[in-house]
């Protein structure tokens, strides 16, 4: 498909930037809504420091600390109970969400650039620079299966809850879908050009890709292609909505954050706010807020729906 190509002028919104950080943030990752359609946001930094903040209002609930090198990835389980953090000090560590306190070390062999809980705060599926894509057992923290090893360096992990799958996918063009139970890998997808991300909807229903200059997105239902475009400049993340209308894009060499029509795939407006580029995007559950992180060190919450009453944003009574 041609390159979708629209000039449109920046559009004014006020978004919440949270501080906290001194290195750029690589990932953020909202939890599922909890008690009284709460929510949280994690956040993975170079700094070494993975921050846990309130979904809506990005205000600072903790650091983890016990890492002694950069975090690459940065998730909380289902329950919200546990979080998991992937460094460049060879080690991937389950914590306590609520107290900060170090549950458990997986120690592996090279920097590792992902993780995930995979199915139950119990098991964790991690990935890395020795291209391995491993299962770790909480309570047997010294073993590991390797359940398929890529053809590049893997750059990150999710779980779908909905198909109860993993999917890895590497710095080259490469995405797994990894039965964990066998473990198998039961499908592979190839994007078109290296990947920069993947990310899951909330509901773990699709899955978006940003692969040189081209945005698309699989059903995970039946891992039909069901969405690929082109734009005209480097593609760092495409974060979907919960609603499927709507699609995030962060740029690899700019500061610009777009939003586009899903279903036309327009873009309808770009927002500026970062003073670097941005690398990471998600949704909140409810898909009133999404999350940049950029290598500027700040967090930055945007509304999806400007002008609205949300969380710290306020509407005017005239």
């Amino acid at each position: 498909m041609p390159a979708t190509t629209f000039p449109l002028p920046l559009t004014q919104q006020i978004s919440l930037a949270c501080a906290g950080h001194t290195r750029p943030v690589v990932q953020l990752s909202f939890s599922n809504t909890v008690a009284n359609n709460h929510y949280y946001l994690i956040s993975a930094c170079k700094d070494g420091k993975p921050i846990l903040r309130d979904g809506s209002t990005g205000d600072w609930l903790g650091t983890f600390l016990g890492h002694k090198g950069a975090v690459w990835s940065a998730m909380l389980s289902a329950n919200t109970l546990r979080a998991v953090t992937a460094s460049a000090d060879y080690t991937v560590k389950v914590w306590n969400a609520i107290s900060g306190q170090e549950l458990v070390s997986f120690l592996h062999n090279n920097i590792v650039k992902c993780a995930d809980f995979a199915g139950t705060d119990e098991l964790v599926i991690t990935g890395g620079q020795d291209k391995a894509v491993r299962i770790f057992d909480v309570n047997r923290p010294d073993v590991s299966t390797t359940v398929v090893t890529h053809a590049a360096s893997v750059r990150s992990v999710k779980w779908s809850s909905h198909r109860n799958v993993a999917i890895s996918a590497d710095t080259g063009r490469q995405i797994n879908i990894i039965d964990v139970r066998a473990p198998s890998v039961v499908k592979t997808l190839e994007a078109p050009e290296n990947i920069a991300s993947i990310s899951l909807t909330s509901d773990g229903r699709m899955l978006s890709c940003a692969a040189g200059r081209r945005i698309l997105a699989w059903n995970i239902d039946s891992f039909d292609l069901v969405k690929d475009f082109a734009v005209d400049y480097d593609v760092s993340v495409a974060a979907i909505n919960p609603a499927r209308t709507r699609i995030v894009v962060g740029g690899r060499s700019d500061l610009l954050i777009r939003s586009c029509d899903f279903e036309s795939e327009k873009q309808i407006a770009t927002h500026k706010g970062h003073h670097g580029p941005v690398h990471d995007a998600c949704f909140s559950p409810d898909g009133h807020v999404y999350a940049t992180g950029s290598e500027d060190g700040t967090v930055r919450l945007w509304q999806a729906n400007p002008g609205s009453e949300y969380g710290l944003w306020k509407t005017r009574k005239i």
